[in-house]
């Protein structure tokens, strides 16, 4: 026992049942608030204002916005932090204080290059003319989209802890009519196998967001019609008649999603054989920021 020290004991009053009546009262009428402040930022947003990320739902961009402008939110953002490291590798950092009704807190957004989103390959052909997915390096990506991420990134961390939407689940959003089923996807590829419904030996995948999807109409050497659509990435064209696969880019255009694009490369072009929602493996998704 340490000497020269004197000791303390303090009595601290135990609350008198009027106070704690009016405690949990104002708790009661803080929990009613949060609820309907919650249901009137689901009813604001829609499907497409949604996500799916490994299972677990997450507002994108586009229904940030719309809460903001429905509860008069307000923010202040500094300067973008540009950081790099020896691998070449690169991210940028805002930081914001989002205010609403005189409480403010302070939020922070951040995209790194090593984010799936943002890689970039090239498919050089190998001795039998198969294209070989080769991930480009850092200096390859786009600093311009990185830097719009991760300003997205803030916007959407900000919001949704200041209204204390964070950590919503899929029974929340059925309360507003939005289910798992009807959201765009990030979904998990188990390393080192196939995606399902890949139809042939070869076929390649690549996930972008379409720049422009285009219709072209013709005729066979038969002298059938045909419609052919084209989807337009970063890095190619691919080709499908299929009407559905076209739709689901054009969404995807629409909303500044990612889609994964299963192809196959014959004399034609990239022949698209399967496009979905984004896919990942499990070590590429754990690094994409919620």
């Amino acid at each position: 026992m340490n000497e020269g020290l004197a000791t303390q004991s303090f009595d601290v009053p135990a609350l008198a049942d009027d106070t704690l009546l009016q405690v949990a009262e104002r708790a009661e009428k803080r929990i009613e608030a949060v609820n309907k402040i919650k249901m009137l930022a689901l009813r604001v947003t829609n499907q497409h204002d949604w996500g799916d990320q490994g299972g677990k739902p997450y507002l994108q961009a586009s229904g940030g916005e719309k809460v903001a402008r429905l509860f008069g939110i307000s923010w202040t953002i500094s300067e973008p932090i540009f950081e790099t490291d020896e691998g070449g590798h690169f991210s940028y950092t805002y930081k914001g204080t989002f205010t609403l009704s005189g409480a403010s807190i302070e939020a922070v957004g951040t995209r790194s290059s090593k984010d799936p989103f943002f890689k970039k390959y090239s498919y050089p052909k190998d001795e039998n003319g198969n294209g070989v997915k080769t991930e480009l390096p850092p200096s390859e990506i786009d600093k311009g989209d990185l830097k719009k991420a991760a300003f997205t990134n803030l916007i959407g961390n900000g919001i949704t802890r200041l209204l204390g939407i964070r950590n919503l689940t899929w029974d929340d959003l059925q309360a507003a009519n939005i289910t798992k089923d009807g959201v765009n996807k990030v979904g998990y590829k188990k390393s080192g196998k196939q995606q399902e419904e890949i139809k042939s030996e070869g076929a390649l995948t690549v996930n972008f967001i379409p720049s422009e999807v285009f219709v072209t109409n013709g005729k066979t050497k038969a002298n059938k019609p045909f419609t052919k659509y084209t989807v337009k990435g970063p890095d190619g064209e691919y080709n499908t008649f299929s009407e559905t696969f076209a739709k689901k880019a054009q969404e995807a255009k629409s909303c500044n999603e990612l889609i994964t694009v299963t192809y196959k490369v014959s004399k034609f072009g990239n022949d698209i054989e399967n496009l979905t929602d984004a896919v990942y493996t499990k070590e590429e998704a754990e690094d994409v920021p919620l």
